[in-house]
């Protein structure tokens, strides 16, 4: 039999005593453990970010805030948000690879692979919950909002609708209200989104509005309206590239939250070898 209590640097048994000595009641993967690490490290995660949204909402001020100070909390935001995932699945890979069971007779390598498989399970089944919990969320969410808007967006889409506005094109403000004017330039804008410009005919009608509504030459309105429309370009635009970059963010710090539970599931693993007393991911030997 191999003495394993001698850590991974004790000594190497031949393939024969490996076999003779595996434990075939030892699981290849302790689901408990699994699950253990997996809840700490959703925890740990959900805690700290509270705390860090905290102090970001408590660092800005509504009445004072600049640009520079909303990009300064964007970044310290952003590697918050990296720094509690690497230390909360590190947390929970650690706890996995620590109290899962070393089959006896294993070969170093091969307890590492599994100690690091372990962490990878929990960083796989947390993520796997999180999407679940963020899916149903989001669900609840365009289920409550679809019956509120679906009336709206009938009235902007419906072609229809659009017909009608072109048959009764006025710039005449005698008796009109301000409303339908606005609702029927947000069905323009709307149906203009998809072509991803506005005509020229539906532009000028809408300076025509404009300055037929607010008393001000058609050239200001014109150029108003341009303006107006090139703001909306440029809001969408840094939308569309905002999504693009927090994409990417959330990508590789899943990936490095991989590597952390990964790397802290090793590490358990070998405290768990060592008989190393817990301070943090240092190595402390047990006192006599």
């Amino acid at each position: 039999m191999v003495d394993v209590s001698a850590g991974r640097g004790g000594p190497t048994a031949s393939m024969t005593e490996r076999v003779e000595s595996l434990d075939l009641n030892v699981p290849y993967v302790e689901w408990s453990a699994v699950f253990a690490g997996a809840v700490v490290a959703l925890a740990v995660a959900f805690v700290l970010l509270t705390f860090g949204s905290a102090v970001g909402l408590s660092a800005v001020s509504p009445w004072t805030s600049t640009s520079n100070t909303v990009t300064a909390v964007s970044i310290g935001a952003g590697f918050w948000m990296v720094l509690v995932h690497v230390w909360a699945f590190a947390l929970g890979g650690y706890l996995a690879g620590r109290m899962r069971h070393r089959r006896p007779g294993a070969a170093p390598a091969e307890v590492d692979f599994r100690d690091g498989a372990h962490g990878g399970a929990v960083w796989g089944l947390s993520v796997t919950a999180g999407a679940i919990v963020a899916a149903m969320v989001a669900g609840s969410v365009l289920r409550g909002g679809a019956e509120l808007g679906a009336s709206a967006a009938r009235n902007v889409s419906d072609p229809t609708s659009i017909a009608t506005d072109a048959l009764l094109r006025t710039t005449r403000t005698e008796g009109g209200r301000a409303e339908d004017s606005r609702a029927e330039i947000t069905r323009i804008l709307t149906r203009s989104a998809g072509r991803g410009e506005v005509a020229p005919a539906d532009r000028t009608y809408i300076a025509q509005l404009v300055a037929a509504r607010t008393g001000i030459p058609q050239p200001e309105a014109e150029q108003r309206v341009n303006e107006t429309l090139t703001q909306m370009k440029n809001a969408a635009d840094r939308a569309r590239k905002t999504a693009v970059v927090f994409g990417f963010l959330t990508a590789a710090t899943l990936m490095l939250a991989a590597a952390a539970a990964w790397w802290g599931a090793t590490v358990g693993g070998r405290h768990r070898d060592e008989n190393t007393i817990w301070a943090g991911f240092a190595r402390r030997s047990p006192s006599l």
